[in-house]
């Protein structure tokens, strides 16, 4: 069970890079990204009103949240559209999550007040020099600073925002801490959604000549429901049966997904990106093969343990699973 469970969210969240590039056609980011988030949080809401409904949020634990659904999830739900939507294929864009792990361990060091291990140092750092390689490739294929700085926005923010949260939220239930992001970030981009002159001034309006039909309806549900809503509770499921490492492992499977369907939709994968992308998994295993601790502070968290936030992220989806009384931040981590 727990290896079908695995494969199903590898496939989810794999797939989502093609999907939401498919809906970009039909939809601005703003609508793609307030329906997805509604749709995630009806079904992960379901799960909170059966599982965790005597659960109470504090007046801090609302503060701490909203802060996080504007600075982190707001934004990223909206980026990861708009930058599919430039027309430079979904593989390129779906190879970015593969750093997550590797970033929330450097982003650790501030915020929680940790040190990684020499072996989880040395990983971050041949990480990041990997992910470089990926830049580069995305100039060769004409991108701009500013859309290449913005997409790598998506995999620092995840990053943040679910250290951030290990940080100041590791006593809330997975299903209302993600319903409550999700259903923030959609209130709080409803007045832009709203206001036709700021979306045209942002240059994220809609063309109101974009036809629409039942397909992107139906991708556009099934990121919602299945990305956001079911996916996340699975990947939870994983980690209580199995433990984040077998969870982790998604890690590995995502990123070449993603390629995969890149290559199914014949776009241009180049040896350059297929180096970089197997750099960053190599890392990305010695880092989790690694049985040094790292180095705490006094008074300071564990360090997470290494695992990815799909999606949007990226993944996606799992960029907003977060964690339960018995499970870390990273633990629950996404396109």
């Amino acid at each position: 069970m727990a290896h079908l469970a695995f494969a199903f969210c590898c496939l989810v969240w794999g797939s989502t890079f093609i999907l939401l590039e498919r809906v970009t056609h039909a939809y601005a980011p703003i609508e793609i990204a307030i329906w997805r988030m509604v749709s995630g949080a009806a079904v992960v809401g379901i799960a909170w009103w059966f599982q965790a409904r005597n659960f109470k949020l504090s007046r801090r634990d609302w503060a701490h949240l909203i802060f996080v659904a504007l600075t982190a999830t707001a934004p990223v739900q909206v980026i990861q559209p708009y930058v599919l939507a430039q027309g430079f294929g979904h593989g390129f864009f779906g190879t970015l999550v593969a750093p997550i792990p590797l970033l929330t361990i450097l982003i650790s060091i501030p915020m929680l007040g940790v040190w990684p291990s020499a072996r989880q140092l040395l990983g971050v750092l041949g990480g990041l020099a990997c992910l470089w390689l990926i830049v580069e490739d995305g100039f060769d294929r004409g991108m701009s600073f500013g859309l290449i700085a913005l997409a790598l926005v998506i995999p620092f923010s995840s990053a943040c925002s679910n250290t951030y949260i290990k940080w100041k939220l590791p006593h809330v239930p997975a299903a209302p801490l993600t319903t409550t992001l999700l259903v923030a970030a959609s209130f709080a981009l409803l007045p832009l959604q709203l206001s036709t002159p700021a979306l045209e001034a942002m240059h994220i309006a809609g063309s109101a000549s974009a036809p629409i039909t039942a397909l992107p309806v139906v991708y556009l549900l099934l990121l919602g429901i299945v990305g956001s809503g079911v996916s996340t509770m699975v990947f939870i499921w994983m980690i209580l049966k199995k433990g984040p490492l077998f969870a982790g492992m998604a890690t590995y499977v995502v990123p070449v997904l993603a390629l995969l369907w890149g290559t199914i939709d014949r776009e241009t994968i180049s040896t350059r990106q297929m180096v970089a992308i197997a750099g960053v998994l190599t890392m990305v295993a010695l880092v989790q093969s690694g049985s040094r601790p790292a180095v705490a502070l006094p008074g300071s968290e564990p360090l997470p343990d290494v695992a990815p936030e799909p999606h949007l992220a990226v993944v996606p989806t799992p960029e907003f699973a977060a964690p339960n009384s018995h499970v870390t931040q990273t633990e629950s981590q996404v396109a």
